[in-house]
């Protein structure tokens, strides 16, 4: 049997629900539907003729005539384009949304954030039926999704607005993208159009927590204080804000509700608020009605948590019974599943449990097995931070010892107490003394002293301090202390001369050198062959000493590479659910090919989170960072640099940068980005690597000005 022989027999059939596709695909076309008498023709909106097309006839023009049902067509020389309606949201509730409650007029001049109505038309909603995108498609959605986020910061209001709107129109927009574009109408004095976008989001997902505190704001705006007061309510239920928490006390406060402190629940001041608290707890009621909760429960029984009111974050989670609460019966100790492998328990009370039935084990079964993937990852990952904590310190440790003074091994404080002494103009009675104290202590007496502090009096200053620790009077006698004293004085003056006569020498030596150079430079712009022009090749001297170069060879020294610099990509800013796993999945894979020594499988692994979204500034430094063990300083400097342009405070960056710089003997740069990096954040393992990068700063600006002043002639020449 064919739809036209369905359609002679009965034309009521039409108004079925499963031909409800038939009737929207002729309301599309301009054509109408009746199952009753036929429709007088219309006059066509361009004054030309109207054709009648009988929907019970196989053919156009047939004789057959069905006792009622007619389609009227207007005719036109083009045939009809299908256009993609809006969703249609359920008839009266806009009017119900839009409608005014009762106020007096003095309230409505006392409230300065008070907004008039606004009018159509308003911005597109989705496509009718929501149809599902292709990959392809969603694609193209996350890249406008992106462009609104960035027009928003650069552009305004009403550029991100057109950007929104291009992506609902085109399909496949969710719920929290309605409901953004709810906050920015909002933002524009477009409540009714906010209340629009929030009830298609609430359409969509009616556990939208944003578009409930959206619609909620903008009935406040609009002075519905019993709308506002339900939907803020809502809100609170299934997303708690705290930017929500003062506006839904004003909003309480109007429709003279109270909050119970200890249980949460809200109940009616008056009886004016009476209808407010009943809209209120309507479906939550509901819900209760239907709920039989027992306290008869047993060890290890699945349940779900509901109903929680100071603690609304912990509705719907999983858990195990463990006990009864030792310290209140009415409770049960649950044990909760929570994000991202977490376990916690908590004490709840029977009703606000309930049991997992046994038509939903399997998808209970479903969700327990991806929470413990979960947690077995997270525990991973902390071993993983662990061993990367202790490798820290055993670093730190090492460079810390490396770094000592003389460099002294590990040692205990009594072992670096005869070794600091050993250094130090001290006669027996001074040691002796020290001896007697603690380590630490006797250490503390000694950073205390200092030759130029005293007077160059050092063991009578150390026998007075340590004395004093000890509590012991001086038993000397004046003329034994004096003497002692006269011997410690000319002991730390023969000291100081004989260092002053040291530093002399030197300055001596070098200013004797500098003077040989600038002999030698001389020398040669005076030699008839020394070439025009060019500098002349260096003649051997027998009375120079070795040039400095010779220490300068620098083993680390990193040529730049000629592979191209990976793409720096972007930061999704609100990825998607699938996107995010994604990323998770990536990240996790490169690490575990870091723990393999598979380097470049982990640089795959990074350049595919940065390039799909995932471009923070520390995965791109830690992609900087392997990137320089894998011998290309100029794509980790790329990579750092734009790190930096993200997060200016990262001293990571700064310090991978600056290392990158002293692969390639860039020396100014170095110190400089190193210098930042220990401002930001100090590493006692860069301090080595900023001391030998600031001696070849200071090497290469002595040399300069060494060479400025031994060939006054080249600049008189020019």
């Amino acid at each position: 049997t064919t739809a036209a022989e369905a359609f002679k027999a009965d034309v009521g059939l039409v108004n079925r629900p499963d031909f409800s596709f038939f009737r929207d695909l002729l309301a599309s076309w301009g054509g109408s539907c009746s199952s009753g008498a036929p429709l007088p023709p219309a006059e066509p909106a361009g004054g030309g003729p109207t054709t009648v097309v009988d929907a019970t006839a196989d053919v156009v023009g047939s004789e057959g005539k069905a006792p009622g049902g007619v389609l009227e067509l207007e005719s036109d020389e083009e045939e009809p384009v299908m256009q993609p309606r809006e969703m249609q949201l359920p008839p009266g509730q806009l009017e119900e949304e839009f409608a005014d409650e009762p106020e007096k007029d003095a309230a409505k001049e006392g409230d300065p954030e008070r907004l008039s109505k606004d009018s159509a038309p308003f911005p597109a909603l989705p496509p009718f039926g929501h149809p599902e995108p292709s990959d392809a498609r969603k694609r193209v959605l996350l890249k406008v999704k992106q462009q609104a986020a960035d027009a928003l910061e650069k552009e305004g209001i009403e550029a991100a607005m057109d950007r929104y709107t291009e992506a609902i129109k085109a399909g496949a927009a969710s719920a929290l993208m309605l409901a953004t574009r709810a906050a920015l109408l909002l933002k524009m004095k477009r409540p009714c159009a906010a209340i629009r976008d929030c009830c298609a989001a609430l359409a969509l997902n009616r556990d939208c927590g944003k578009a409930y505190h959206v619609r909620g704001v903008a009935h406040r705006k609009l002075g519905h204080w019993k709308k506002a007061h339900r939907d803020l309510s809502a809100g609170q239920r299934v997303d708690f804000s705290e930017d929500s928490v003062e506006v839904h006390m004003f909003v309480a406060k109007k429709v003279g509700a109270l909050q119970d402190q200890k249980t949460g629940r809200w109940y009616a001041k008056d009886e004016s608020a009476k209808k407010s608290v009943d809209l209120l707890f309507t479906s939550e009621g509901a819900e209760k009605q239907k709920k039989t909760p027992t306290a008869d429960f047993r060890t290890s029984q699945a349940v779900r948590i509901g109903g929680l009111q100071k603690a609304p974050q912990l509705n719907g989670k999983r858990g195990i019974i463990v006990k009864v609460n030792p310290k209140d019966s009415g409770r049960w100790d649950v044990e909760l599943r929570l994000e991202n492998g977490r376990l916690e328990t908590k004490a709840i009370k029977a009703e606000n449990i309930v049991v997992v039935r046994a038509a939903d084990a399997a998808a209970w079964k479903a969700e327990e097995q991806k929470h413990e993937e979960e947690r077995a990852r997270r525990m991973k990952d902390e071993r993983r931070w662990q061993e990367e904590e202790q490798r820290q310190q055993r670093l730190h440790e090492r460079n810390r010892a490396a770094s000592r003074p003389g460099g002294f091994p590990d040692m205990d404080s009594s072992e670096k107490l005869e070794a600091e002494m050993s250094a130090l103009p001290l006669d027996e009675e001074a040691m002796n003394l020290l001896r007697r104290l603690k380590g630490k202590d006797a250490l503390e007496v000694l950073s205390q002293a200092g030759i130029a502090s005293i007077g160059g009096n050092l063991a009578t200053f150390v026998k007075i301090k340590v004395r004093q620790r000890l509590g012991e009077p001086d038993s000397d006698d004046e003329g034994e202390r004096s003497r002692r004293s006269e011997q410690a004085a000319r002991a730390a003056a023969e000291i100081a001369a004989e260092v002053e006569a040291r530093v002399r020498a030197r300055a001596k030596a070098e200013e004797a050198a500098d003077a040989r150079r600038r002999e030698q430079a001389a020398r040669r712009q005076r030699s008839p062959s020394a070439p025009r022009g060019g500098t002349s090749a260096r003649a051997y001297d027998p009375e120079e000493s070795p040039s400095d170069d010779s220490s300068d060879e620098d083993f680390d020294h990193l040529e730049e590479e000629k592979e191209r610099k990976p793409d720096t990509g972007y930061c999704e800013k609100e990825p998607t659910e699938e996107q995010t796993e994604n990323l998770a999945k990536w990240k996790n894979q490169a690490l575990d090919a870091l723990d393999a020594g598979d380097m470049k499988k982990a640089l795959d692994r990074y350049t595919a989170v940065i390039s799909r979204g995932g471009a923070t500034a520390l995965m791109l430094t830690k992609r900087g960072e392997l990137l320089l063990k894998l011998r290309r300083p100029c794509a980790t400097i790329n990579d750092c640099t734009r790190a930096i342009e993200i997060n200016p405070d990262l001293g990571k960056a700064f310090r991978i940068r600056g290392i990158a710089y002293r692969k390639l003997g860039r020396w100014a740069e170095a110190h400089q980005d190193l210098g930042e990096a220990q401002r930001l954040d100090y590493d006692e393992g860069t301090a080595a690597v900023h001391k030998f990068v600031a001696a070849k700063v200071r090497k290469a600006a002595k040399r300069q000005r060494a060479g400025s002043a031994g060939a006054p002639g080249a600049k008189r020449s020019r």
